[in-house]
């Protein structure tokens, strides 16, 4: 590329954009608009591609520049302040992209397809975002944008980028920005025609002539522009400005001695295919040398190794590992038996014209138990002034990390290696739970769960030596005296030391021969009370009725009023 010669993928989709504004300018159906989006999707993976290709150029920066400072080091200068301007263009052009999908939708979803639409292909309105730009996290800035629902709306991007009524524009500090970075290239390419006249093409920020007239570069990029077509065109930039990153730093690469460049900064790499594995599969990995001699294979050693000074390195005893080489790479595999982060390394062995000279490399990764989430969503409930459990856990993240917040009370932590978490709420409605987990040394906020909050279920009113016969309470007066009193009891809760104390009741039945009702305040029967039951006939009934109970293991409850209870005197 740093030849001038535009690749296929970049002519592809120079027509992509040539098509896309000629049919923008027409009313186009919903099938073609939809179709552009999956064209924006497209660009954006090659912005991705080419992104990830710039990195392994900058490595090779460095690694020639740590072997020769002296003469690798300008070049990596000049090519890091170029990374510098680009990383910041794309920066402000995703920003332009979310900002426009937010205005458009009212709502933005960040990241792939699988993240962000359930089984049936439909968004999944939990993973919407409604945060201003500002108030995004840095990983969230650099996810795609997975969706637009308003794909013709003609308002937005002139709103948000354009008008002729405003003295200053986004979309023309946008161009100003744009134009500066091309300069900024094109100086550094001074004598490369060619790779001047690729940038030139790519890059071309010039007002167009519309029916004979001339029209501002913002204007006929942004005003009166569906969004589909606006979101397309901030892509394609992004894309051009990691294209002409590319072209340059090619360049800048190609200035060094190859020598130096290929096998003198030869550093040992390992790439695993991924850093966090869960407990029982395997953590894989490729490990090679960067700048590797086509000719000869590298020896590579997983385990612990020495510095024995002056470049050389040497492993310790002999409980470690040879890799089987494939291709110049080693292939390595280790099954994962014990949870948390692991460490690894060895040496990588390579043969030059004076002696072997040994390559380090170390890396970790995360090893995490197999667990599997099933959330009961219409039963999201925490109990007032209870010791609710809770289990905790952030993907990718161990316990130790973690931590959690609760905006209606407070959590607290029972056992946190294992994740497990108490939340007491302090009164009725409802309760936010926020995760929390060191990143970077950052407390970064990972997601929040809502729960309703409610009352612990009214216990049932209970007097002691109370038997069941065909679906009648029945007790012996005696021992219905012997009681004392009338209980409340909590049945089928399972949450330990929640205690009810009735606070006050009704008494019933028939005394002497009238029907005789007494009021008691607190548990016990009063005298009279007794008189009743004792003086209630077998196969009569007293009734308690108007029963009150209050919690007395937790403050700001409110009294409850519980079931009559009817007991059949045998």
């Amino acid at each position: 590329m740093a030849g001038g010669n535009i690749s296929p993928r970049q002519k592809m989709i120079n027509m992509m954009y040539l098509v896309l504004t000629a049919l923008l300018a027409l009313n186009v159906s919903k099938e073609v608009l939809n179709s552009f989006f999956e064209v924006n999707k497209g660009i954006t993976r090659t912005t991705t591609n080419f992104n990830s290709k710039n990195g392994d150029t900058y490595a090779a920066f460095d690694a020639a520049a740590e072997v020769n400072p002296v003469k690798a080091g300008p070049y990596r200068e000049q090519a890091y302040e170029i990374k510098t301007e680009a990383d910041k263009l794309v920066a402000s052009l995703q920003e332009m992209k979310y900002n426009l999908v937010l205005k458009t939708d009212k709502k933005v979803y960040l990241g792939s397809q699988s993240e962000i639409k359930d089984e049936e292909g439909d968004l999944i309105e939990e993973k919407s975002i409604v945060l201003s730009w500002d108030m995004l996290s840095d990983q969230q800035k650099l996810m795609n944008i997975g969706a637009l629902t308003n794909k013709d709306d003609r308002h937005a991007a002139g709103d948000l980028f354009y008008s002729e009524k405003r003295k200053t524009n986004v979309a023309t500090d946008l161009k100003n920005n744009l134009i500066t970075y091309k300069d900024r290239i094109i100086s550094i390419a001074e004598g490369d025609e060619s790779l001047i006249t690729s940038i030139n093409e790519t890059c071309n920020y010039e007002d167009k002539k519309i029916k004979g007239k001339k029209q501002l570069w913002e204007k006929y990029n942004f005003y009166d522009m569906p969004s589909v077509g606006a979101l397309t065109l901030l892509s394609k930039m992004q894309s051009d400005v990691r294209n002409t990153e590319a072209d340059i730093i090619n360049m800048l690469r190609e200035n060094i001695d190859a020598g130096s460049l290929k096998f003198t900064s030869a550093e040992g790499i390992q790439i695993p295919n991924s850093n966090f594995v869960l407990k029982g599969d395997s953590f894989r990995a490729q490990i090679f040398i960067a700048a590797k001699d086509t000719t000869q294979a590298p020896l590579i050693y997983v385990g612990e190794y020495d510095s024995l000074g002056g470049g050389k390195y040497e492993m310790i005893g002999d409980d470690y590992e040879t890799v089987k080489v494939v291709n110049g790479k080693g292939m390595f595999a280790r099954r994962a038996s014990s949870e948390g982060n692991q460490k690894w390394g060895g040496l990588i062995a390579m043969k030059t014209d004076n002696g072997t000279k040994m390559y380090p490399f170390r890396g970790q990764y995360l090893v995490a138990a197999k667990t599997a989430v099933v959330s009961p969503t219409n039963m999201n409930i925490l109990y007032l002034e209870v010791d609710n459990p809770l289990k905790i856990s952030v993907p990718g993240y161990t316990a130790g990390v973690i931590s959690a917040v609760i905006n209606n009370g407070k959590v607290s932590v029972v056992k946190k290696s294992l994740g497990e978490y108490s939340a007491r709420p302090s009164k009725k409605g409802k309760a936010m739970v926020s995760l929390f987990a060191e990143v970077n040394g950052k407390r970064t906020k990972m997601g929040e769960m809502e729960f309703r909050v409610k009352e612990v279920p009214p216990p049932k009113p209970k007097v002691q030596f109370t038997i069941e016969v065909n679906g009648t309470t029945v007790i012996d007066k005696m021992k219905m005296v012997n009681a004392g009193g009338l209980g409340a009891e909590l049945k089928d809760f399972d949450f330990k030391g929640v205690r009810y104390v009735v606070t006050s009741y009704r008494l019933s039945g028939v005394y002497k021969g009238e029907q005789m009702k007494e009021d008691a305040k607190g548990p016990k029967f009063t005298p009279k009370m007794i008189s009743i039951i004792k003086n209630t006939k077998s196969g009569n009934a007293i009734t308690i009725s108007n029963i009150k109970a209050k919690r007395v293991d937790a403050k700001n409850t409110a009294v409850r009023p519980l079931d009559p209870l009817v007991l059949e005197i045998k």
